[in-house]
């Protein structure tokens, strides 16, 4: 058991929290095979070489008609035959005749012979289909392979297709759904129990009785770990009870990569949840220099992570996104990358004090003049939840500045470079 109350008094910044919390992170190694249908927001245990060269034969990438360019006169109209057709799973069988095209539809096999396809929009077509004319300005803008995509110009066989540790993203499994794979090896998902304490907390459906409360981070908590790609299990309410708090902590910790929890880890005499992690295990480090999340506290019982977000709703997102969320990737088998930041000019003024990195709900809009332009939520509590509603991303205030005035420059942090969409 450890005892946090002696630690260094100084708040940790979020960087070296970040640091020293990935540091003690070993990567899940357990390889399970995975459908490619279920494969979205898993992390690749190995490369996957390429099979198939990708296109597998040259095909025109119009609709059109293959031709041969020595065919075609440079100074008057070109009339040729049309003698077949090349259709997408149906190609033209043998080679096209010298002096003669044939139709061919987008996707679709090109006849042995020809070098070219030109669109049919480019050509004069005979009512019957019979033959084709080009007109000499036509033909001096043709070249050699034109509207022919080739064999393997995409991908080759042999070459590697997906990297190893990738976490896979829509077009990274239609990439293997194009060489014929059918599953794909990945890395277990991480398993991860979620709770949310307080007396006053009641679950939606049911009616409020006086001093209470809808819960709702479990809702944000739980959204956010499934589209990260973890396997979740919702532990529900826990009450400010310490022979309620601590059986739930052990058993969850027991069978569990993570225990994620929301509210108790403040100073309050019902946050009972950092005592009882410091009971049955140890606690790492406790408060963070940022605005809001500064109770967060990370730890271990036993083998599981233990993630205790404060309880205040903008507190819970804004702590999983810019803390827990990196640590997770990491456990994941992926590498934590910095989010996403775009430098905007403010559309408002706010004045702090310094010390501590802060987060401001806020939308991004263009301005035709000024370019791109950060506005905030009207209200900064933590306990705003409608605020994250109203947001489409965070703006981001370092440590050492005190201030912004409108027109100055913010680094702004899409939601959607955080995984929320």
């Amino acid at each position: 058991m450890s005892d946090y109350r002696n630690a260094e008094d100084r708040l940790l910044t979020l960087a070296e929290a970040i640091a020293a919390a990935l540091d003690s992170i070993q990567p899940i190694r357990e390889v399970e095979t995975a459908p490619l249908l279920d494969a979205c927001g898993r992390v690749l245990a190995a490369a996957v070489p390429a099979r198939l060269d990708v296109p597998p034969h040259d095909n025109s990438a119009m609709d059109g008609f293959a031709l041969y360019l020595a065919d075609l006169h440079p100074d008057e109209p070109t009339r040729l035959p049309v003698v077949g057709q090349a259709l997408a799973g149906h190609p033209y069988r043998g080679a096209i005749p010298r002096g003669a095209a044939a139709r061919i539809t987008t996707g679709a096999m090109t006849p042995d012979g020809p070098d070219a396809v030109i669109m049919q929009e480019q050509c004069r077509i005979a009512p019957d289909e019979s033959w084709i004319e080009i007109g000499p300005k036509v033909t001096a803008r043709l070249k050699l392979g034109e509207n022919i995509r080739r064999r393997g110009e995409d991908v080759q066989a042999g070459s590697v297709l997906l990297p190893h540790d990738l976490r896979l993203r829509p077009q990274d499994v239609a990439l293997a759904a194009g060489q014929g794979i059918a599953a794909l090896e990945v890395l277990r998902r991480p398993r991860v129990a979620v709770a949310s304490t307080g007396d006053e907390l009641c679950e939606p459906g049911v009616e409020l009785p006086p001093g209470a409360i809808y819960e709702t981070n479990r809702y944000v908590l739980i959204g956010l770990l499934r589209r990260l790609g973890c396997a979740v299990t919702d532990l529900g309410i826990l009450r400010d009870d310490r022979d309620v708090v601590l059986p739930a902590l052990r058993t969850a910790a027991a069978s569990h990569d993570v225990l994620l929890t929301s509210g108790g880890v403040s100073v309050g005499t019902a946050d009972l949840v950092r005592d009882a992690i410091a009971e049955l295990g140890r606690i790492e480090f406790w408060r963070l220099a940022v605005k809001p999340g500064k109770p967060v506290t990370f730890g271990r019982i036993q083998e599981c992570l233990v993630l205790g977000l404060p309880g205040n709703p903008v507190s819970v997102m804004v702590s999983f996104l810019l803390f827990a969320r990196p640590l997770l990737l990491k456990l994941m088998g992926t590498e934590p990358a910095e989010p996403s930041r775009l430098r905007v000019a403010a559309d408002f003024a706010f004045q702090r004090k310094p010390g501590r990195r802060e987060w401001l709900r806020a939308r991004l809009r263009l301005d035709p003049e000024r370019g791109p332009l950060a506005s905030i939520y009207h209200t900064h509590s933590s306990g705003a939840l409608s605020s994250l509603s109203w947001a489409d991303g965070l703006v981001e205030l370092p440590e050492d500045r005190a201030g912004v005035a409108p027109g100055e420059a913010v680094d702004y942090l899409p939601f959607s470079g955080l995984g929320v969409e």
